[in-house]
């Protein structure tokens, strides 16, 4: 392509937009990335940095309707509802339910493995590339479990993952303390993935990928999208808030923010801002060899660049309401129950909240926008942003260039939301 023709937009800076805008230019495409925030600010800070090719099970599963009232009642929950938001949900909900079928879920394992699987590959080398692989660390996951019979009740899900080809081991109580010894004895179990992986700072992993993108010709503004030039089913110009930026291509990858934007496209698409927490120990002295996750109190702990980081909640409560700390606090309140020691020392403590992209059925939108060919969707990614944005930035590239991509993408089509999409 010519040095002459527009860039390719990418709206969002987060993992998936510059993992993509990174995938992009090695094409020798000119990318233009913008996002109003610092790169990589929004929901991928936050993560707690897991590179997880287990992660495959939609939120939405058989059963889950009997949940909701407990969500409703127990704001505290790992997953809960405000009364407030209720009825702007409702529509959203309701889908979620509809999701909550085996065919449906059976589809959605399909795309999520998909989508998370290569993850490490790409991340070992988007991270070379950047100066930065000493963030990517492939030492696995540990899961545990405080009795034999609580670990069986997972039995049917790692069944199918094995199916899958995703390798684990399962330990005793001797090897699960030789792999963590700060780990309450009170874990007896648990199942060791060694193909997990982690990134021990994802902002400073996206910082390094904009340095990257700039040192190879790209251009990053702080600028947000708000529309575009369409002419004749193509998308002309990406209209800012600082003036219209000429493309020869656009990809959305705004990730809560793109429902909006994609409307414009041609797509409504039922997108939540599903909003997550951490909070993290600043200077900590336990240090975990790996990412730790319990299952039963559904809290994930990792040793990152600056602490010890716990995370996992979810909360349904609109993109603008207040934050309830008291949702981090409960994290710190279980990590301190898996590891014995942090209650010993005080500890100076930071929290975060911020908006993850949910889709009722647990898949992104990823496929062209309906009202401009030259426009691709890519947003919704939920919980596997981060461990999805390598796959899905190929997935974007071989749409771009009209070749075939990587995955079936017949799962995330952006339609499916419309009445009988």
């Amino acid at each position: 392509m010519s040095q002459s023709s527009p860039p390719i937009v990418v709206i969002g800076a987060g993992l998936v937009g510059l993992c993509t805008a990174l995938t992009l230019q090695t094409r020798g495409r000119q990318v233009h990335l913008i996002d109003p925030g610092q790169p990589g600010s929004g929901a991928s800070q936050g993560n707690p940095g897991g590179l997880s090719v287990t992660s495959i099970f939609p939120m939405a599963v058989p059963g889950i309707h009997k949940k909701v009232p407990g969500w409703l009642l127990d704001p505290l929950g790992p997953l809960a509802i405000r009364w407030s938001h209720l009825p702007a949900l409702a529509p959203w909900m309701i889908r979620f339910l509809q999701a909550a079928n085996p065919e449906q879920v059976a589809r959605g394992v399909a795309g999520l493995f998909a989508l998370t699987g290569g993850a490490v590959e790409g991340y070992t080398a988007l991270a070379a590339r950047a100066q930065a692989s000493a963030l990517i660390r492939a030492d696995g996951h540990l899961m545990v479990y405080r009795s034999a019979a609580v670990m069986a009740q997972e039995d049917g899900a790692w069944k199918k993952r094995a199916a899958l080809g995703i390798a684990f081991d399962t330990l005793d109580a001797d090897t699960l303390r030789q792999m963590e010894p700060e780990l309450d004895p009170a874990f007896v179990c648990g199942r060791y993935v060694p193909g997990n992986a982690h990134c021990t700072d994802p902002l400073r992993l996206a910082g390094h990928f904009v340095q990257a993108l700039q040192r190879d010709g790209g251009i990053v503004s702080r600028v947000a999208a708000t529309g575009f030039d369409l002419v004749d089913g193509q998308v002309r110009g990406v209209r800012t808030d600082a003036g219209v930026i000429a493309a020869s291509h656009v990809v959305l990858c705004a990730g809560a923010h793109s429902a909006p934007l994609a409307r414009q496209l041609g797509n409504r698409v039922a997108l939540e801002p599903e909003r997550g927490y951490h909070a993290q120990i600043t200077d900590c002295d336990v240090v975990l060899q790996r990412p730790v996750f319990s299952t039963e109190a559904k809290v994930f702990a990792a040793s990152m660049v600056d602490g010890l980081r716990f995370a996992g909640t979810a909360e349904f409560a609109g993109a603008n309401a207040a934050p309830d700390w008291r949702r981090a606090d409960g994290l710190l309140s279980l990590g301190k129950s898996l590891f014995p020691r942090l209650a010993q020392n005080g500890q100076t403590v930071s929290r975060w909240m911020g908006l993850r992209p949910s889709t009722p059925d647990g898949l992104p939108v990823l496929g062209r926008a309906a009202a401009a060919s030259n426009a691709i969707l890519a947003f919704g990614h939920g919980h596997i942003g981060v461990t999805s944005a390598p796959m899905t930035a190929r997935v974007v590239d071989a749409l771009i260039h009209d070749e075939t991509a990587p995955v079936p993408l017949l799962p995330y089509r952006p339609e499916r939301f419309s009445r009988g999409g």
